[in-house]
């Protein structure tokens, strides 16, 4: 089966983001987190101010649809319903199949990664003082009532939904972390065509969290700026982190791991930018050297001196070529086209020997919906994409032959 990969999206509806606390962080920070949030150099301040604040208004046209009709919103997009009817861009799908590279393919798989808000959560100095309660099972069942709308409303729809859970295994702990893999992953296999069985499954879900669907997760999701920590100095924390390395690696199952100096940050910066500096995984490599992670946004930095801005970069390049599970995914980094030309000269600066396994390990992936901040929509990403200036067997190792590596092993 021929099939293109977007392995970092966000389909979450409003309820799920712990804006109370994103909100005290960013006040607490005063003009710290102004700066280093919002109104750093290449970030967002100049983009959602855009055209009388057009392209907020174009990002709240979206995030107010729940998941499944966000999924119909990206196959719709690509199939180019949203284009101007004078508009000479062209759609992604063609009328029976997505069409890239001069070839027909077969489906446009999609991974939306949740992410676990509720795990540090505390109440605020309001009135309403209680924390938030945002469990895991009702993420999940969000996420999965979702995959089962879209399967239900389009059973000849184009998509196939591959989620990640959301978890951090050091705020949860041991012996919740270990329900929540053994509800979730429970018989999970790597393999394409199992993985392709979970989806097609998902829509006679009958809505219980706690009896998914076999194989109803590709992967798990962490984010250190809502505080996950990769290697904890707690010792119970570590335990817990552990528990989910190992079981990870035994089973094959990929990790997704922030890794920029933005996001939804919820801790103060310089915590944040320890916890995601790459790094930090040297002594879980150590340890569990099989483990498959994509650092996403390829380390990309916005904040700090212009030459220190490529550090987690080459951190990663390093874990890279001493580990063979690591890959990079350049979600949001490509909101702006040039991007795809400074990727480009960055690679052909490298070593042929680095060039060439940096080249086998990058992920394509959009962002979207966050990348709605700073690019008018998820065809847009894809068609400056496909349109830059990398070349078009990177381009189709990105968008093709690495995600499935990725997602499904070699024996895919």
């Amino acid at each position: 089966m021929k099939i293109l990969f977007d392995v970092h999206c966000h389909t979450m509806s409003l309820a799920r983001p712990a804006i109370g606390r994103f909100v005290d962080a960013f006040l607490r920070g005063g003009l710290q987190s102004f700066f280093s949030q919002v109104a750093a150099p290449g970030y967002i301040l100049n983009s959602i101010t855009r055209n009388g604040g057009e392209t907020l208004r174009n990002l709240l046209a979206v995030v107010e649809n729940d998941p499944a009709e966000l999924f119909a919103l990206i196959e719709d997009d690509l199939a180019g319903a949203f284009l101007p009817p004078n508009s000479t861009a062209q759609a992604v799908f063609g009328p029976s199949s997505p069409s890239l590279f001069g070839e027909d393919w077969d489906a446009w798989l999609v991974c939306p990664l949740m992410m676990d808000f509720g795990a540090r959560s505390v109440g605020g100095l309001v009135y309403y003082s209680a924390p938030p309660k945002k469990t895991i099972d009702e993420a999940v069942r969000e996420m999965l009532a979702g995959i089962s709308g879209y399967r239900a409303a389009r059973p000849e729809g184009r998509l196939i939904v591959r989620p990640f859970l959301g978890l951090d295994p050091g705020a949860r702990g041991a012996a919740e972390t270990e329900r929540a893999l053994y509800t979730y992953f429970s018989g999970f296999s790597r393999r394409c065509p199992a993985q392709l069985s979970s989806f097609k499954a998902s829509s006679s879900w009958k809505g219980d969290p706690g009896r998914v669907p076999r194989g109803s997760f590709a992967g798990i999701k962490l984010y250190p700026p809502l505080g996950f920590d990769p290697w904890p100095e707690d010792r119970d924390e570590l335990d817990a982190a552990r528990l989910m390395y190992d079981f990870c690696e035994r089973r094959g199952i990929p990790l997704v791991v922030h890794c920029d100096d933005q996001g939804f940050r919820t801790i103060p910066l310089d915590q944040a930018m320890h916890l995601t500096d790459p790094e930090r995984w040297l002594s879980v490599f150590k340890e569990f050297p099989d483990l498959i992670v994509d650092f996403a946004h390829f380390g990309e930095r916005y904040l700090g001196r212009a030459n220190a801005r490529g550090e987690w970069t080459k951190a990663i390049i390093g874990l890279m070529e001493r580990f063979s599970g690591v890959y990079a995914d350049v979600a949001f980094n490509g909101c702006e086209a040039q991007y795809w030309t400074t990727l480009s000269r960055f690679l052909e600066e490298l070593g042929d020997a680095s060039a060439g396994i940096v080249r086998s390990r990058l992920l394509f992936g959009t962002d979207f919906v966050i990348n709605l901040m700073k690019t008018r929509s998820y065809r847009d990403y894809v068609s400056d994409f496909i349109d830059g200036s990398l070349d078009s067997e990177l381009k189709r190792a990105m968008i093709s032959d690495n995600p499935a590596r990725f997602l499904f092993g070699d024996a895919s």
